[in-house]
């Protein structure tokens, strides 16, 4: 390659020369003649070409370490060659491996029972599983196709949305595509999640509805119980006081007045049981609740100066400081989480009692917390407080009426507001009572 290149470089070289000396004898033909100008002009040539060949062109032994060079050269690519090969074998290798592995991500997906599907960024479902693909009979359609074209249900388009939003993983339970009050309906756990970095998410129908049936008929059995039996349990007391005024009468209400302030108290507990009963079920079966912007202070205001008209023995200083004084809840259960607290504050109190409410706003979120001067809860208690129908030991609840379900009453209603709930005690410095509510 390179020797031709200089044998052009030699030929366009003759052709100046040529040149040159064509004008040079037109030049100098008249003073020396035009034989004497034409050996010069040839002698000029003759001496030039030689000079090139011996001095400009490249000697045989450099060409020869140049044509070596191409060589080596024409191996280098034919080793980049071999590597491209080498690269497309490996493409190759790795592009069945990745058909493979979906091969068993789409086996996996289809043998579950539960109906799967994966929707890209424009609600298009680009995959569903076999369950799905039962569900909406969608046999003889091909992906991807529209969500709305599958299911017009906008909750569940919303949800989708939502969770494409928040670019996270979003959870909804209990839902179910039939509106209508079906009792064979089906309801679903909704979660979804993104996948192929945030390019694709994955939603997952995972069918309970047998466990709705199941808290269906516990809650309609708990509520209508307690409701058929706090009718006769009020008529009973009631017919306790005509015959206390009776005995009264006929002066014998002394004699009597023992079992009859047994059953008094037993009818009171009973229907005080079956309140705080049916107010869990209420708030279990609450689907939505209506958050609004509560005043802390006013509810805070009314609630303890009612409150302390049940418990005329006690002397009660309360304390309140409030940094935050709004909260965005619902009224009628932020209301009962206030009672449930304030009066077992009350209960608990050392004689003279002091409680103290704070409030306080940070990132996390609102915060309020309920402290008294009470007995402490032992530690090994504290993770058992919430649980239903339980009372701390005979020392702290000896003497002082309860169900039981107040603090899981407020647990629940802390768990609709997507809020938390902690206890800290001390020894002899009394409890705390934190509530936690997310900002608006």
């Amino acid at each position: 390659m390179i020797e031709i290149r200089y044998k052009r470089i030699l030929f366009l070289q003759t052709i100046f020369l040529i040149v040159l000396a064509t004008i040079s004898y037109i030049a100098f033909k008249n003073n020396y003649g035009p034989f004497k100008t034409m050996l010069l002009w040839s002698g000029a040539i003759l001496l030039n070409l030689i000079f090139i060949r011996h001095y400009a062109l490249p000697s045989a032994s450099l060409l020869k370490k140049i044509n070596e060079a191409d060589l080596k050269e024409d191996f280098s690519w034919e080793e980049i060659e071999e590597t491209i090969a080498k690269k497309d074998w490996a493409l190759a290798r790795q592009r069945e491996e990745f058909e493979l592995e979906n091969m068993k991500y789409k086996l996996l997906l289809d043998s579950l029972e539960d109906p799967v599907c994966i929707l890209n960024k424009h609600l298009m479902i680009i995959y569903a599983n076999q369950s799905f693909t039962g569900l909406f009979g969608l046999y003889d359609k091909i992906l991807p196709l529209p969500l709305l074209e599958i299911t017009r249900n906008l909750e569940f388009q919303q949800f989708i949305q939502e969770a494409m939003k928040t670019s996270g993983t979003s959870r909804k339970s209990y839902f179910s595509f039939n509106q209508l009050q079906d009792a064979h309906k089906t309801f679903f756990d909704l979660k979804a999640f993104p996948v192929d970095n945030s390019s694709n998410y994955l939603c997952l129908l995972h069918d309970v509805t047998e466990r709705k049936m199941a808290d269906q008929m516990r809650e309609d059995f708990v509520a209508n119980f307690s409701h058929e039996v706090r009718t006769p349990l009020t008529i009973l007391n009631g017919q306790m006081q005509n015959l206390k005024m009776e005995l009264e009468k006929d002066k014998l209400l002394e004699k009597y007045s023992s079992p009859i302030l047994k059953i008094e108290n037993n009818s009171r507990r009973l229907i005080n049981l079956f309140n705080d009963l049916l107010r869990l079920s209420s708030v279990e079966t609450k689907k939505e609740i209506k958050k609004e912007t509560i005043d802390i202070e006013q509810m805070l205001e009314f609630l303890t100066q009612d409150l302390l008209i049940n418990y005329p023995e006690k002397k009660i200083d309360f304390e309140f400081d409030l940094n935050q004084k709004e909260v965005f809840a619902d009224y009628q259960l932020f209301e009962q989480v206030m009672i449930n607290l304030i009066e077992n504050a009350i209960k608990y109190s050392c004689d003279p009692g002091h409680i103290k409410i704070t409030t306080l706003r940070d990132q996390s979120g609102v915060h309020l917390s309920v402290s008294n001067n009470g007995p402490s809860i032992p530690e090994e208690q504290l993770h058992r407080i919430f649980e239903r129908f339980y009372r701390g030991d005979s020392s702290r609840s000896k003497d002082i009426e309860g169900t039981g379900l107040g603090l899981s009453i407020v647990k629940h209603i802390m768990q609709k507001h997507d809020g938390k709930i902690r206890v800290h005690s001390r020894n002899d410095s009394g409890t705390t009572f934190t509530l936690t509510f997310p900002i608006n």
